[in-house]
């Protein structure tokens, strides 16, 4: 389970601690020397594990450009019908239908998808892939993992839509060129940015779009793109989001009496700059290179208590990350990719609600990420792929340094993967090795790990005229406690276990245009689940493991079409998911009870109506019954909620240019609910935007 504690209590150390005085210069000194000296052994082991292969890389052969596209748009989205696992996309088109601003709001559109959200534009967000957790869910910033060192969780908050094409969720594996880190969890969220391509007709593109609403929210956006030359293109962006957030909402006091109460302390701003560099070579060469930055400041939004309006917690986040890929065909049969990444975060926590008086600290991530990937193709039908990626990560804080406490881990990840594929059969197989490196302290260095851990998919299309195609998986996973379970709980973690879970998933998929559809039935049985349970306070929570835990599910998404005359087209998708989580540790008073925050029934609905005039949406979210609680008591229940929004939208087109006006309403029917407990989410709110494209 991952909740406002869990997030939260990784972020900010325990509140019985008070800011340390700075350490001595020696003692700084001494930290710096021996961080430098284990970054300079790390990235010279990953030079000296992958310069074998730079004789091959040196002089790549001439190949046709039509092959070298068709292999960058597999990774950017992988095949869905003939997987052997789930693959759900949303393209442009879907997320324009969409009331959503934040990635977080479009991934709720996805079957089998928990979201959590404490509490509107400035709550955490994060997303969990059939309960599993959010730690078990790889969220990948156009094919390169986005990773956490300190929560092992990424806030979805911080990525807004506008500068977003696509976003697609894998459950399980299928594609073998593709990074071990990729391969290592459950599910990935792939967020696919926009980019421009030096193979486009015009030299020039601009977007710029404004979006105001409810709560005081703006938002200014502006892209441009140019090509330099015939190899060589760049685009720049900028987004700015600023909102009050100081939504109302009803508050139960006793038994029947209602209050109505503001929400307080959350604001945000935040700012983010991004520019890609892009290269298409006559060798056949792909390159991409991004660097990111990210500035936000915002409150922190406490849980709604009756006679406690103030929540005094601050939270400003400087990241900072560059990364690149380059993807060469070095024979006819043999293709190499290779990723790199340096991602540094720095937090700074305050609360001036401490009860000893104003509180604050810092804390710092720093992290090195180098993949190399080869793929071998036999065959159109047969090929097999070997991916090695190695990761440094360290994290600080000052209290951790008064502590003497230095965390920071080495991981390896080796995936040995092969594919068998014809029109109507798909088989794909997996072997991946992870070691992995713990350091925490001098003379008190937590234990290494290593795990293999198998997958085996296949799918099969029985009848060649008919649409339908059944599919099964099998796929081992294993998640180490985080620098933020370790370090961070209110009673010692020392002890925890990593977590290993068996995932079983067998489904079919029907793909016609009226309608298409999927179904999966799965079951996991996970060992040592690490689960975080509040003691005390919403942002007191202590870390332990959960012997034994088993989810069942099942999946099903729906889509179709319908063309009323020529100038109308209907569009519908829905998704609906039942699942039962359970909590199956022999002995536990809570033996057979579900997880908390997991509904048996949820579902998402999405219908347009396309005119000459104008474009008309309406979407429908809905989660059954939860529980707070452990022992599932009915005053830990969290009531069933349905949020409907409808949106209008009307584009004017010119040569060369196109302005798009829109109107959105969320929460239509002003529906009060809680994702969260204590945690209530905004009521109806409106929201105006004007978009120009120009080329």
């Amino acid at each position: 389970m991952d909740g406002p504690g869990k997030a939260m209590q990784n972020r900010v150390s325990q509140k019985t601690c008070r800011a340390q005085e700075p350490l001595s210069k020696a003692f700084e000194e001494k930290s710096c020397d021996m961080l430098i000296k284990k970054q300079i052994y790390w990235i010279g082991c990953l030079v000296l594990g992958n310069s074998f292969f730079l004789p091959l890389f040196a002089s790549p052969p001439d190949t046709i450009p039509s092959y070298l596209l068709h292999e960058v748009e597999v990774q950017a989205q992988p095949a869905g019908p003939k997987a052997p696992a789930p693959l759900q996309v949303l393209d442009a088109a879907d997320l324009k239908r969409l009331p959503a601003s934040q990635v977080s709001d479009a991934v709720k559109f996805f079957s089998g998808v928990q979201v959590k959200d404490y509490g509107g534009t400035g709550g955490l967000k994060t997303v969990s892939v059939r309960s599993l957790g959010a730690s078990y869910t790889n969220v990948a910033y156009d094919g390169i993992p986005v990773s956490d060192y300190q929560t092992g969780q990424t806030d979805l908050g911080r990525f807004s839509l506008e500068n977003v094409k696509m976003i697609s969720l894998q459950t399980g594996d299928d594609p073998v060129f593709q990074t071990a880190q990729m391969q290592s969890l459950a599910g990935t969220l792939n967020i696919v940015t926009q980019t421009f391509s030096p193979e486009e007709r015009a030299k020039n593109k601009l977007r710029a779009s404004l979006k105001a609403g409810s709560f005081g929210s703006i938002h200014p956006a502006l892209w441009f793109g140019r090509r330099i030359s015939s190899v060589l293109s760049a685009d720049v962006s900028a987004d700015y989001i600023y909102t009050k957030g100081d939504y109302p909402f009803r508050q139960t006091v006793g038994d029947n009496n209602r209050t109505r109460r503001l929400r307080n302390n959350s604001d945000v701003e935040t700012l983010k700059l991004e520019t890609n560099l892009t290269g298409h070579f006559n060798t056949g060469g792909r390159l991409r290179l991004k660097v990111y930055a990210y500035d936000s400041d915002r409150g922190l939004p406490g849980a709604a208590i009756y006679y406690n309006d103030y929540s005094g917690e601050r939270l400003k986040d400087r990241i900072f990350f560059t990364q690149a890929r380059y993807t060469q065909p070095l024979h006819e049969k043999i293709d190499f990719q290779a990723n790199a990444k340096f991602n540094f975060s720095a937090i700074h926590y305050t609360n001036d609600a401490y009860a000893g008086g104003r509180f604050t600290n810092r804390y710092y991530q720093r992290e090195y990420y180098l993949n190399a990937t080869f793929r071998y193709t036999f065959s159109p039908k047969l090929s097999i792929s070997w991916a090695n990626d190695g990761t440094y990560g360290n994290f600080d804080s000052r209290l951790m340094h008064a502590k003497g406490i230095f965390p920071a881990r080495t991981s390896w990840l080796s995936a040995l993967a092969g594919k068998y594929e014809t029109a109507s059969f798909n088989a794909t197989a997996k072997l991946l090795n992870m070691f992995v490196r713990n350091e925490s302290r001098p003379g008190k260095t937590l234990a290494d790990y290593r795990h293999l851990s198998p997958y085996a998919g296949i799918s099969v299309r029985p009848v060649r005229d008919i649409p339908l195609r059944l599919r099964a998986f099998y796929k081992n996973t294993f998640r180490l406690p985080t620098f933020g379970d370790l370090y961070y709980s209110t009673q010692p973690a020392a002890n925890l276990k990593p977590e290993n879970a068996h995932q079983y998933n067998a489904g079919l998929t029907f793909t016609a245009p009226v309608p298409s559809l999927t179904l999966d039935v799965y079951r996991y049985a996970i060992r040592n689940k690490i689960v975080a349970v509040p003691r005390g306070s919403m942002f007191i929570w202590s870390v332990q493991n959960y012997g034994k835990v088993h989810i069942t599910g099942i999946d099903l998404t729906l889509s179709a079409q319908a063309q009323t005359g020529t100038p109308f087209r209907w569009l519908f998708s829905g998704t609906y998911t039942y699942q039962e989580a359970l909590n199956k540790t022999a002995g536990s008073p809570n033996y057979n009870k579900r997880l908390p925050y997991t509904s048996r029934h949820s579902a998402s609905g999405v219908a347009g109506l396309e005119t000459p005039w104008v474009e008309l949406n309406y979407t429908l979210l809905y989660c059954g019954k939860r529980y707070y609680g452990e022992d599932n008591r009915p005053e830990s229940q969290l009531k069933p909620f349905v949020e409907q929004g409808v949106s209008l939208q009307r584009t004017f087109r010119w040569t060369g240019a196109e302005l798009t006006l829109s109107a959105e309403c969320m929460n239509l029917l002003n529906v009060q609910y809680e994702i969260v407990n204590a945690y209530p989410m905004p009521g109806r709110s409106f929201r105006f935007g004007i978009k120009l494209n120009r080329e």
